[in-house]
């Protein structure tokens, strides 16, 4: 008789528990996983926050907490953690009455790229482990990892070319907005010219000098396009962290610097462009965008980007710089023609050790061979 009443007091007991917990259990309730705000580079150690908050009486003894991020995204101890085409990650929490649980998580970001949690999945049992519920809530925490820089030793060559071709054409261009100082009037020098305020002060005839920042603009073409079916992935990674570091470089050094590929963004599904511009701010941009670059789309053929660019009529105070491992004549030939309204240029050929380089030289487009590591 004990028994069966024992029996009847726990079924009790966990009838009422199962429908208190069913109503209750995820009411006022919260948990989030966020990245950390700065981005990184590719190669660095990162970590991003677990968050769980449990705002009523009722505990939980068992509190699974799942999400799903990529799995470039590497959790070095594999705890609770699967991996796939994605990483599944979960976490075991015993939550107590209005209690609050934050926990770092840290992991190494592998690649580049543009990582988002979008939901976070939530399991728990009944005291007595009979009933299981489920739940998800939606959030957004992203993540940038950047393309990893090269060193400067390693760019010494390309950039030597970069700047030794910007500084050419300084020479050739003025901005008249720039001033840089004053000096005696020379019979060739335009009236326009004349400083009357420092004339008048010298007695003699003074002219301003004007500097050539106008002219100091570097526009990257990243090739990632694949001539046939076979995909270069290593290659294309390699590229964009060239283009990455020479934009930093320039930048650097005062040189307006934009960027055109024909890789398609991973948000907006739009060619990744972005016009000259210089600063923290525009380094961030390419940063970011380079990061968004998906490989997957297929991108469209360098040939059509150079074609528009051409057009505008707008290009004589450049120097373009063609990141590819594409050696297709007619792209080449597109090249060559923009160069040909006046603007300076620069081909590096990102190739594999065995793949052999077949454009030819011309006396307006230095070739750089860039061999890429398997």
């Amino acid at each position: 008789m004990i028994i069966v009443v024992i029996l009847i007091g726990a079924f009790f007991i966990d009838f009422i528990l199962n429908r208190a917990y069913g109503k209750f259990w995820d009411s006022l309730l919260d948990a989030k996983v966020e990245f950390q705000k700065e981005p990184v580079t590719e190669g660095q150690k990162a970590f991003l926050t677990e968050t769980i908050t449990n705002q009523k009486w009722l505990f939980l003894p068992i509190l699974q907490v799942g999400f799903q991020i990529h799995k470039n995204l590497w959790f070095g101890d594999g705890e609770n953690t699967s991996v796939s085409d994605q990483c599944y990650k979960r976490d075991i929490f015993s939550v107590g009455s209005y209690q609050k649980i934050t926990r770092k998580i840290p992991f190494r970001c592998t690649r580049r790229g543009y990582y988002e949690v979008e939901s976070v999945e939530l399991v728990t049992r009944s005291p007595l482990m009979t009933k299981k519920y489920y739940g998800t809530l939606k959030q957004h925490s992203s993540f940038y990892v950047y393309p990893s820089g090269i060193g400067e030793k390693e760019l010494e060559i390309p950039f030597q070319k970069v700047m030794g071709s910007v500084l050419s054409r300084k020479n050739l261009y003025e901005d008249p907005f720039e001033f840089r100082g004053i000096r005696e009037y020379l019979p060739t020098d335009p009236m326009s010219r004349i400083n009357w305020k420092a004339s008048a002060r010298t007695d003699q005839w003074m002219v301003n000098l004007f500097d050539s920042t106008a002219a100091q603009e570097v526009l990257i073409f990243l090739d990632v396009d694949d001539e046939t079916i076979w995909k270069y992935d290593e290659i294309h990674e390699e590229g964009i962290r060239l283009a990455a570091s020479l934009a930093f470089l320039c930048i650097q050094r005062g040189i307006f610097v934009g960027i055109r590929t024909n890789g398609h963004d991973l948000k907006t599904k739009e060619l990744f462009s972005r016009e000259p511009g210089a600063g923290k701010q525009q380094i961030r941009y390419i940063n970011e965008g380079l990061a968004r670059l998906d490989l997957l789309q297929k991108a469209e053929p360098m040939e059509f980007l150079l074609d528009r660019e051409r057009e505008k009529r707008e290009v004589s105070s450049r120097t373009y710089l063609m990141i590819s491992k594409n050696q297709k004549e007619n792209c080449y030939e597109s090249f060559l023609k923009l160069l040909q309204q006046g603007a300076g240029g620069i081909w590096i050929s990102t190739l594999y050790k065995e793949m052999e380089l077949q454009l030819r030289q011309t006396p307006d487009c230095p070739i750089i061979r860039w061999e890429v590591r398997k």
